[in-house]
C-alpha cells in the first residue's frame, strides 16, 4: 500500500489521516471494549455464582431424599465375629445374634498323582449348576494332538512366506517349495531358528502320542469348559505329590458341585518322586450354607453375607459366636451433615457478595443484576420460614441463624446438639417435612432449579451475554470497514489536493523564472 507522503506540498498527509480517523474510531472503539468487558466479568460472575448452586443443590438433594438426616449407626460388642451395615429402614434398638456356621463352598479332590504324571485313558464327569462337564482324556489327547499340528504348520506357512517375501519367490512358483527351503538353507541363523521351533512341536506331539496328557492340559480343559463357570479346577503340590481339587465357585449348599462320576478308570504314567498309586477322589470341605441364631429363630443364607437379614440391617460374618448389634440414630453424622447445608449455602452468599458489591474505583459486574437479587431473596425467605407446629420448626429454633453483614448462616452448636437429642423427629420433620407438610429442602429445591437447570435464569442470562458480545465482534468488524473506507477516501482526498499544491507551485516557479 503506497502512503501519502505530501511530495507536491512537503505536508505528512499519512499522519494527518491517522489522526483523524483515530479520533473517529475512539469513541465507538472505546464503547464496544466497555460492554465486552462488562459482558465477560457479568458472564464469568454468573457462571462462579452457578456452580456453587450446582454444589449447594446436590447437598439439599441428598438431604431430601432422607438419607443424610435419617442416619443410622451400628455399636456392636464384638467385631469379630461380624460386622453389620444399617440403613434408614431399621429400627432403633438392640439385636442379639449368634452365629453357629459358616458359609462354605465345595472342595472336593478329583485325583492325586506323583508330581510328573501323565494321563493316556479315562473319563470322568461331574455337573454344575450350568450343566455337565466332562473329560475324556483319549479325546483330550487328539485334540491336543491337533493343535500342536495346526501350530506346527501355521508357523512352516508363517516362516514360508517371509522368506519367500524376502526373496522374491511367487507362490505361484511350481517350485516354491524347494526354492524356499534353498533360500532357508543359505541362512544358517534362520534356518536353525525354524528347525529348533518345528521341534518344539514335533516333540509335544511325540509327548502326547508316547506319554500322555499332563494334569496341567487336564486342568485348562476343566476350567475351559462351557459349563465350568461354577467350579474350577486347581492343582495343590504338596511332597512330591499334586492333586486335583475342584473348588466351587460360590458358597452354599445350592452352589455344591454335582456327583461326580468315573467313567472310566484313569490310566496314568506316574512320575516324580511322589506316589507309586493313584489316590480317588475324596471330599475336602462340604458346602454349608451360614446359620445365625436370632432367639429361636434360625436366620439362613448361601453366603456370609445376609443381605438385609432384618429389615434395614446387614450382617457380613467372620466367625463363630456371639454378638450384640445396638441400632441407634447417628446424631453425630447428622450433625456434620447439616454444617455442611450451612457452609454450602454460605459460599453462594459469599460469592454473590464478592459481585454485587461495588468500590469506590470499580462497579461490580452484577450490581445491577435483579436476577441475581431476586435469588438471594428467594433463598432467604425459604431459610427464614416456619416448618410445622413444634418448637423446633425454623432454623432459628434449632441454633442457625442469619449475620447482619453479609447475611451468612451461623450455628449456636450446643443448641443444634441440645435439639438433636431433645426432638430428632422435628428436626427431621423441618428439613423433610411430613405427609400433609411441605419441608424445606422440598422449597429449596423449588428456587435451586430455577438456577441450576438447563434453561434456567442463569443459563439464559448467559446465553444472551454470548450473543451480545458476537453482535459486538461483528460491530468491531463493520467499525474496522468503516475506518478503511474512510482512510482511502482521504488518501484520494490529499491526493488530489497534493497534485494542485503541486501545479500551483510548479505555474509560480515559472512566472518567477520568467520575470527574472
Amino acid at each position: 500500500m503506497m502512503l501519502m507522503t505530501g511530495l507536491g506540498s512537503g505536508i505528512d498527509y499519512e499522519s494527518m489521516i491517522a489522526a483523524i480517523v483515530g479520533a473517529e474510531r475512539a469513541p465507538k472503539e472505546n464503547q464496544l471494549a466497555r460492554q465486552e468487558g462488562m459482558n465477560h466479568a457479568e458472564k464469568n460472575a454468573l457462571q462462579e455464582i452457578q456452580f456453587t448452586i450446582n454444589s449447594f443443590r446436590d447437598k439439599v438433594e441428598d438431604l431430601n431424599s432422607s438419607r443424610e438426616l435419617q442416619k443410622l449407626k451400628a455399636e456392636l460388642s464384638n467385631d469379630d465375629v461380624l460386622s453389620a451395615s444399617v440403613d434408614s429402614n431399621a429400627v432403633t434398638g438392640e439385636y442379639n445374634f449368634e452365629v453357629t456356621q459358616l458359609a462354605l463352598a465345595e472342595r472336593t479332590q478329583l485325583f492325586k498323582v506323583a508330581e510328573g504324571s501323565t494321563f493316556t485313558e479315562g473319563k470322568f464327569s461331574f455337573t454344575t449348576d450350568s450343566g455337565p462337564v466332562e473329560v475324556d482324556i483319549v479325546t483330550l489327547k487328539s485334540n491336543l494332538d491337533a493343535e500342536q499340528v495346526a501350530k506346527k504348520q501355521a508357523h512352516k506357512d508363517q516362516v514360508y512366506k517371509e522368506v519367500a517375501e524376502e526373496n522374491n519367490i511367487a507362490q505361484t512358483d511350481p517350485d516354491f517349495e524347494t526354492k524356499v527351503k534353498d533360500a532357508l538353507a543359505a541362512d544358517p541363523e534362520q534356518q536353525t531358528s525354524f528347525d529348533n521351533q518345528q521341534k518344539v512341536y514335533d516333540d509335544e506331539i511325540a509327548r502326547l502320542n508316547t506319554e500322555g496328557v499332563k494334569l496341567e492340559e487336564i486342568q485348562t480343559a476343566i476350567n475351559g469348559h462351557a459349563n465350568s463357570d461354577g467350579v474350577k479346577a486347581t492343582l495343590v503340590r504338596s511332597n512330591g505329590d499334586i492333586s486335583m481339587v475342584l473348588n466351587a465357585k460360590d458358597t452354599g449348599t445350592v452352589n455344591a458341585i454335582g456327583a461326580i462320576t468315573l467313567t472310566t478308570p484313569l490310566k496314568v504314567r506316574l512320575g516324580g518322586v511322589g506316589s507309586s498309586t493313584i489316590e480317588d477322589q475324596k471330599p475336602l470341605q462340604t458346602a454349608q450354607n451360614a446359620k445365625v441364631m436370632f432367639g429361636s429363630m434360625e436366620l439362613i443364607s448361601s453366603t456370609n453375607k445376609m443381605e438385609n437379614a432384618i429389615d434395614g440391617i446387614s450382617l457380613n460374618l467372620k466367625a463363630k459366636g456371639t454378638v450384640n448389634v445396638k441400632v441407634e440414630r447417628d446424631e453425630a453424622s447428622v450433625n456434620s451433615t447439616i454444617k455442611s447445608f450451612v457452609e454450602d449455602y454460605n459460599k453462594i452468599i459469599e460469592t454473590v457478595n464478592t459481585y454485587t458489591k461495588s468500590s469506590e474505583d470499580k462497579a461490580a459486574a452484577l450490581s445491577g443484576s435483579s436476577a441475581t437479587r431476586s435469588m438471594v431473596s428467594r433463598l432467604r425467605g425459604v431459610i427464614g420460614a416456619e416448618y410445622g407446629s413444634s418448637d423446633n420448626n425454623t432454623l432459628a429454633s434449632l441454633g442457625i441463624t442469619t449475620n447482619r453483614e453479609g447475611g451468612t448462616l451461623k450455628i449456636d452448636q450446643k443448641k443444634l446438639d441440645k435439639a438433636l437429642e431433645d426432638d430428632f423427629e422435628a428436626v427431621s420433620k423441618l428439613f423433610l417435612g411430613e405427609e400433609k407438610q411441605i419441608g424445606m429442602m422440598d422449597q429449596m429445591m423449588v428456587v435451586l432449579d430455577d438456577y441450576h437447570k438447563n434453561g434456567g435464569t442463569y443459563d439464559r442470562r448467559i446465553d444472551q451475554l454470548e450473543i451480545n458480545n458476537k453482535q459486538i465482534a461483528e460491530d468491531r468488524e463493520k467499525l474496522d470497514s468503516r475506518m478503511e473506507a474512510k482512510t482511502l477516501s482521504l488518501r484520494a482526498y490529499y491526493a488530489r489536493m497534493d497534485s494542485q499544491i503541486a501545479q500551483m507551485n510548479q505555474t509560480q516557479n515559472m512566472l518567477v523564472s520568467m520575470l527574472m
